[in-house]
């Protein structure tokens, strides 16, 4: 990644960043980035029922995505749950038919993981890629690929550059909203749905309506802007700091079109 979009003006000198996003850390103050990650776990629900084969990479270490499977909606566990991780995995999810590989490179271990346990209809993929130098990342996405049923879905979701705020500190390669869609393109994925999960208020209101900026205003009233930051974000994604991106394999020809607007893809 280059200097110029890193804080401190320095190249980054790793491969890899094994950030872990923990529970305790937002416990008593909540943030708008945790909240995201907790919306986004729920979202990603809708995606699974009792037949589906799933495939969470960069589980991590409470693995939360895998015990938000089943909560509210006992019909979102899977026939199959597939976990892996970077990191050591101290308390895994035990239940039937869910297995996790901690500490195994989903790079070097994909082929493995698709011998064991087949192709999978749902791969989940949330804030890895900016994690990884983007040759990995590459390599990453073609795995998916390659993991991936004919007619399953990837769910990928990473934040977006930003040239105010720059890259964060703990990033190793944050992309612009066009450059993402670029690099899921030349995976061979195709986008077929886009959601902003959180944003900043200054950029949202430049592209809201009147009627959602007067209810913003209203909500104001009791919610803190952590959240508000978040309220309308999914409408808006080319707004948004991060996106969530509904994939299918670009030869699948029975999926319908991108169902946001056409100004989502450049």
């Amino acid at each position: 990644m280059s200097a110029e979009r890193t804080k401190d003006g320095k190249e980054v000198g790793r491969e890899f960043d094994q950030t872990q996003l923990k529970l305790a850390q937002f416990k008593y103050q909540p943030h708008k980035d945790y909240l995201g990650h907790i919306f986004r776990w729920g979202f990603a629900t809708k995606f699974v029922d009792r037949s589906k084969k799933v495939l969470d990479v960069g589980c991590g270490q409470e693995m939360p995505f895998a015990r938000s499977l089943g909560g509210s909606n006992p019909n979102s566990v899977p026939s199959l749950y597939v976990g892996c991780d970077l990191n050591k995995i101290k308390e895994p999810v035990k239940r039937k038919n869910f297995h996790v590989y901690d500490e195994c490179n989903f790079i070097e271990g994909w082929r493995g993981i698709r011998k064991e346990h087949g192709k999978f209809d749902v791969i989940v993929n949330f804030e890895v890629f900016e994690h990884m130098a983007m040759e990995h990342g590459r390599k990453m996405l073609k795995g998916f690929n390659k993991c991936l049923a004919d007619d399953g879905k990837l769910i990928f979701r990473m934040p977006v550059y930003s040239d105010r705020f720059k890259m964060a500190k703990n990033h190793i390669n944050e992309l612009r909203k066009h450059e993402i869609e670029e690099e899921l393109h030349r995976a061979g994925f195709k986008i077929i749905q886009q959601f902003g999960t959180f944003g900043n208020w200054n950029d949202l209101k430049a592209v809201a309506s009147k009627k959602e900026i007067d209810l913003y205003k209203t909500l104001g009233q009791f919610y803190g802007n952590e959240l508000l930051g978040c309220f309308m974000s999914p409408k808006y994604p080319e707004a948004a700091r991060n996106i969530t991106h509904i994939c299918v394999k670009q030869d699948n020809e029975a999926e319908t079109e991108m169902e946001l607007k056409p100004s989502n893809i450049k």
